[in-house]
This record gives C-alpha cells, structure tokens and sequence, in this order.
C-alpha cells in the first residue's frame, strides 16, 4: 500500500509536473488499442505498465487503472493492488478506489500460510543436507516473494528493509547459487534474477526513486548468462535474452550508444523463444516489436547515416524493424536526407513510446525528462546539423520552416542553433542582426596549392631515389642476385 507519508504521490505528481516543456503527464491518446496492447503482456510487469498509461494518459486513465486493479486481484501480490486502488482514488476514480477488504485479509492470509509452510521445508532440508533439495526449497521460496511483492519493509528495523519487497525475492534467488550443481541450474538462477532485477527497476522508477542498481545487476548477470557453460543447443535460447535484457538496461541507465549496439546485436530467434526455464521474457519483460523500437530509436539517435545504412536497414536487425514498418521507414527517411518528414513521422508515435514503461521513465541524464524526449532531441540535432552541413548559409526562418521550434518563443530557434554552436555540435557562426546561420568559408584555392606542393615534393623524392638507383647499378656497386634466387648458395655469403 502507498506510504501516507509520501512527499509526492504519483497522482500529486501529474497536477505539479504537468507544466513542463514536454508534459509527459498529459499525453493525448496513443494510436493502439489499450486491450489490445495489454494483451501482449503479462507477469507482475503488467499492472506496472497499465499504471504507468494511467497517470500519463489521462483519456486512457480510467481503463488503464481499471486494467491494473482486475491484473493484481488476480495474483497473490496484495500491497500492489492496495497500490493499485489508492492511486485510482488519487486519479478521483472513487469507485475503483475501494480495495476489497476480504479479499485483501483472505489472500494475506493464504500468502502467511504459504510462506510458512516453505520455510519450514526449507528448514528441512538444510537439516538433511541434500543439495538438489535445499535449491529447489530455495528457489520455492523466492518464487513466492516474487509472486507475493516480498514481505513488507519494516522502518524500525534497518537490516530487514533490503529484504522486503521485490528485494526480497533477488536475495533469495541469489543463495540459490551456492547449491546449483550444473550449468543448467546456473543459468535458470541468472534467468530469475535478472527478471527480479528489472521488476526492481520498474518499481523504484515507478515510486520515484533510483533504478540504477538494478540495471547494473541486470548486466551484470547478463554477462553472467553468456558464460554460463550450458550445452550449445541451450545458449542459442539464453543469448537473445542476454542480448535483449543488456540493451534495457544501457537504456534505463541513459547509456544509448552501447544499448543501440546490444540491441542491433540480438538475434531474431527472440521474436519465437517462448518460455526459457519458465519465463517468456518476450510477454514477461518486452516483445520483439519492443525491441525493435528500443534499437531504432537508440540507433537513430546515435549512430551515423551510413552505419544505419549498413548495420541497422542492411543488418540482421532488419528483421526486428520488419515488425514496426513505422520505425524502419523513420531511419529511411533520415538516411535519405528527408529529416521534416522523419521527425513528423517520430512524433505521430510519441504517445505510444511514452507509455511504454522503458521509454517513458525519467532519465537523470536527459535532466529527468523522459528517455523518449532524450532520444527525440538528439534525433534533432542530428538532423539539424545534417542539413545545415548542406549549405554555407541558411536563413533561421528557413530553418524553422523544416524544422518547426520546440517552443513557442519567438527566439526559440536562435536559442536552439546558439545552443548547437555552443556546445560544438554545430562548426558555425550565428548572425544575429539578419537572422542567419553561416558556416566557416573554407579556402579552397589554398587547400588545392598545397595538394598540389605536396604531390611534387613526393614525386621529387620518388625521382631522387631512382637516380640513385641507376648510379649505383653504372657504378658497379650493385649485387647481383644469384640465379637460383638463394643468396646461401653461392650467392653474397660465399
């Protein structure tokens, strides 16, 4: 249940951060259908998603929370349906805001039950000492902290609050390690914790507070899965996952060089994986369309016109943009220089990315706007300065023409090139009195007399050394190479 005590609920935080520039908490409706949608999901991932859609789309909030609420009564985790219904009291859904008090007390009580029950057999076989069986008791427990939301954190007690919530659920997993006896097991363990570590991320993003050391595990287990030491038959199932689960996690940590690169890298065996040691990360985490979207959007954003060219549109994560026609047509239209259209394109689909919950978290290193608005502005800036190399002057009206000012002041897209120049991204200068931009003149009459003195000074050298060459052969002073062509046999050494 939401803390009474928070500073900021999520709800308080859509009224007070509504006034930004990119008002994330007011999105107009996406293009898909939310039923639709949430159908490719499920897992206690899925009623983070619809939560997400709730406070951020307020035409859609209703649904989404309703979706959220009906997700979690069906799971055993009963702090995240109380969640669930105090934020749709907060989004003034007073209907949906009551929980059901017997099934919170009937379920609370279950779960008491289970756990009991699973510490006891796990007491049991430590006692017994049978390796195979206390892993397995093990893993039953943390299963049952995951499928519960883990016990929750008491404030008196400093040791316990790393072991409350979701926490609970990835130590749990992780004492599994020391009674794993094959490769197998090793690697179903990093499958689990790297799954815990994300619904980590997700949840501490979600409440407002750092996700960046669930990410780092989450890539530090997926280094862990590659190496593994499993039969090759089962690597090919686990390195898309390694892959996919890598590239989120660069993601969530603003890092989107190295996440377009992990995820240009995934295989599309992803797309068809299914459940690998009891988990779909293509429904639990992400899909192959998700991916897709990931990379392209990370690749867009930082890599050049022909490295998209060749390893984006011409690779093999071709087949990943093949199930969004919609991104792959985007990088198209940039890399044949059509960037008004490219960007229009991009923002049709706005909405839809940032309801995703990768997409549309805030990132510390885009100033805590979304990771959706960081890519989106260095998608501009590519574009801008792309076009801008094109001439040797340009009119800031013309400019604003192709690409229309993020703001509405009248000295927004001055700002936006000053900005440009300042930081270097931009070699130019700006003419503020006739509103222009003009770049460096370069001289191309002394760039060609020095080519030209270079080329005879190699061609003088070249000549010299061949005059030297042909004195030495008059001279006598040349060593004629033996007939055999072995100078050990009487030849020089003889």
């Amino acid at each position: 249940m939401a803390s009474k005590n928070s500073a900021r609920s999520p709800a308080k935080r859509l009224r007070q951060d509504s006034s930004s520039p990119a008002d994330n908490f007011n999105l107009p409706p996406p293009t898909f259908d939310l039923d639709t949608w949430a159908n490719n999901y499920d897992g206690a991932l899925l009623p983070l998603r619809l939560s997400h859609v709730a406070i951020h789309c307020p035409s859609l909030s209703r649904q989404a929370i309703g979706l959220a609420i009906s997700h979690a009564k069906k799971s055993k985790n009963v702090r995240q349906y109380t969640h669930l219904c105090d934020l749709a009291g907060q989004l003034h859904f007073k209907d949906l805001g009551t929980p059901d008090s017997e099934w919170v007390s009937r379920q609370e009580e279950g779960n008491k039950r289970e756990l009991s029950r699973l510490e006891g057999e796990l007491r049991g076989y430590k006692n017994n000492l049978i390796r195979e069986s206390i892993r397995m008791g093990q893993e039953d427990l943390a299963t049952h902290h995951l499928i519960t939301g883990g016990p929750p954190p008491d404030p008196n007690t400093v040791q316990q609050l790393g072991g409350s919530g979701y926490s609970a659920a990835y130590l749990a997993f992780s004492k599994t390690r020391d009674y794993c006896t094959t490769p197998s097991h090793m690697a179903s363990m990093m499958l689990r914790l790297i799954y815990t570590a994300l619904l980590q991320a997700v949840s501490s993003m979600q409440a407002g507070g750092s996700s960046g050391g669930n990410f780092a595990n989450t890539l530090s287990n997926c280094s862990r899965l590659r190496s593994s030491g499993v039969k090759a038959e089962e690597q090919v199932k686990l390195e898309p996952i390694a892959a996919a689960m890598s590239g989120i996690s660069l993601l969530g940590q603003g890092n989107y060089r190295d996440a377009a690169t992990t995820f240009l890298s995934t295989p599309i065996a992803y797309n068809t994986l299914g459940a690998v040691h009891g988990t779909d990360f293509g429904r639990a985490i992400a899909s192959a369309n998700d991916i897709a979207i990931y990379g392209g959007l990370c690749a867009l954003a930082t890599m050049s016109r022909q490295d998209l060219i060749d390893r984006v549109l011409g690779g093999s994560f071709r087949a990943f943009l093949e199930l969004e026609p919609h991104m792959r047509k985007a990088i198209s239209l940039y890399t044949t220089a059509k960037y008004k259209s490219c960007i229009d394109l991009l923002h049709h689909y706005y909405s839809d990315w940032s309801l995703d919950v990768f997409l549309g978290a805030a990132s510390s290193s885009v100033g805590n706007a979304s990771h959706v608005d960081g890519l989106f502005a260095k998608i501009r800036e590519k574009s801008i300065t792309a076009y801008l190399s094109s001439f040797s002057e340009v009119s800031l009206a013309s400019l604003a023409s192709t690409f229309p000012p993020v703001s509405s002041s009248p000295t927004a897209m001055e700002e936006e090139a000053l900005g440009l120049i300042e930081s270097g991204l931009l070699d130019a200068r700006l003419d503020v009195v006739n509103g222009t931009i003009i770049a460096p003149r370069k001289e191309l009459r002394s760039g060609t007399h020095g080519d030209a003195a270079r080329t005879a000074e190699d061609m003088e050298r070249m000549l010299l050394l061949r005059l030297h060459k042909v004195n030495a052969v008059m001279a006598g002073l040349e060593v004629p190479k033996p007939k055999n062509g072995n100078w050990a046999e009487g030849g020089f050494y003889q």
